[in-house]
């Protein structure tokens, strides 16, 4: 029997969160509690991005409440300040229509803004997956907290991120510690095998193959980011390794990392190949068989470790995230790339990484959120989720401004 009337809507904005998303999906459909809903935008109406609305309603998890085109034009700041404009009014106009009773958010996309602002304004409570962390080179700092400051629920991946939330002024008694969803995924997805893969990508996993997985970091240049993307493909040229490269995100200056990318697949096809979409399973998959992985990505942070498999992170794109043992950090030049990518292949590093754990959970983040849902949310009294307060912290010890400074 349905606990609410009105349904959970869980807002994807491309393909990286609606894989992570999946396994929560499943587990709030199979739960039978609640009605479940899916509101698609950002990168999934992109024909440049394989257009993945058609895949999402194609594999049929849960209904489509509605899609949000953000009508993005290019990648530029004004292109992306547009594109949240107009998804400010096309998530207004799906609320009226859908009255979600919570919207549940991951992440740190700009498009989560075109999501969440209308969600306050419209008194609907939000709940917020991977809260609490950082990312010192980009952007997504400011857009993760902000939307922290919005959300009624958090979802944390780690106690250390937790604790960060509560230092943001949220309520411990809203501030639950259920990991990442991506080791959920890897815990419950079918696998490729080698050859399947191989079919699906164009490359040989028998061979040393790279996964390259490169976006911009949206706190530098907007010019940077066409350099930084060709000093990592120059280094990889260097070496005997094959690179599966996938797209990058829809940031500003992505044509710039995927105008690089393409170029090095057009100079030496028979070492770069480029995969619009891979999907979950594929890009799973590539972890299990690939020699290492390189770029700047929040997956090789987070997911790679299952794998115990080696990372290149390059560059502060991923500053301030918990670090496995499986993590090589090195600036974004290309001798110190080159430099990381011996290390990553070291028998030595390879040893090191034997039985290591991951610091993200077990695999099980879904099913603690979806407990959470059932047993700790006054879901016949919304006020209590929407007026939140502030939570405060003994100020003992705090030093402010000039004070700070020695001043």
């Amino acid at each position: 029997m349905s606990i609410l009337s009105d349904p959970l809507l869980l807002v994807t904005t491309g393909r990286a969160d609606y894989g992570l998303l999946c396994p929560l999906i499943d587990a709030l459909r199979d739960d039978g509690g609640f009605a479940v809903r899916l509101a698609v935008t950002g990168g999934h109406l992109a024909a440049s991005r394989g257009e993945t609305v058609r895949l999402i309603a194609e594999e049929g998890r849960a209904p489509l409440a509605g899609t949000v085109d953000l009508a993005l034009q290019g990648d530029t700041a004004d292109d992306i300040c547009r594109a949240v404009a107009t998804g400010l009014a096309g998530f207004s106009r799906l609320y009226e229509r859908v009255r979600p009773a919570m919207i549940i958010v991951l992440g740190d996309r700009y498009e989560l803004w075109a999501a969440c602002i209308p969600a306050v304004i419209h008194r609907i409570p939000i709940a917020h997956i991977h809260g609490g962390e950082t990312t010192f080179g980009a952007i997504d700092d400011a857009i993760r907290h902000s939307i922290t400051k919005m959300a009624a629920l958090h979802f944390a991946s780690t106690a250390s991120y937790a604790r960060r939330l509560v230092q943001m002024g949220e309520d411990p008694r809203r501030v639950f510690v259920v990991g990442a969803l991506g080791l959920d995924v890897i815990r419950t997805v079918d696998l490729l095998s080698p050859h399947e893969l191989a079919v699906r990508t164009g490359v040989d996993f028998s061979r040393p193959v790279a996964l390259m997985t490169f976006h911009p970091v949206t706190l530098d240049d907007y010019e940077a980011a066409g350099r930084q993307a060709r000093a990592v493909l120059e280094a990889l040229r260097r070496t005997d390794l094959h690179v599966l490269a996938s797209m990058p995100n829809t940031d500003p200056a992505a044509e710039r990392v995927r105008a690089e990318i393409e170029r090095y697949c057009a100079m030496y096809p028979e070492r770069f190949v480029l995969v619009a979409n891979l999907g979950s399973q594929a890009y799973l998959s590539a972890m299990r068989y690939a020699t290492l992985m390189v770029g700047n990505s929040s997956s090789g942070i987070i997911e790679a470790a299952s794998f115990a498999l080696p990372v290149v992170n390059v560059g502060d794109r991923q500053a301030g995230r918990i670090r496995p043992a499986n993590v090589i950090d090195c600036p974004c030049d290309e001798k110190a790339v080159s430099a990381a990518l011996a290390k990553a292949r070291s028998p030595e590093f390879r040893r090191s990484l034997a039985g290591r754990t991951s610091p993200y959970g077990d695999g099980r983040a879904a099913q603690r959120i979806v407990e959470v849902l059932h047993q700790r949310v006054p879901w016949r009294q919304p006020d209590l989720l929407l007026k939140k307060g502030f939570y405060d912290l003994p100020m003992t010890g705090i030093a402010f401004g000039e004070e700070a400074a020695g001043g």
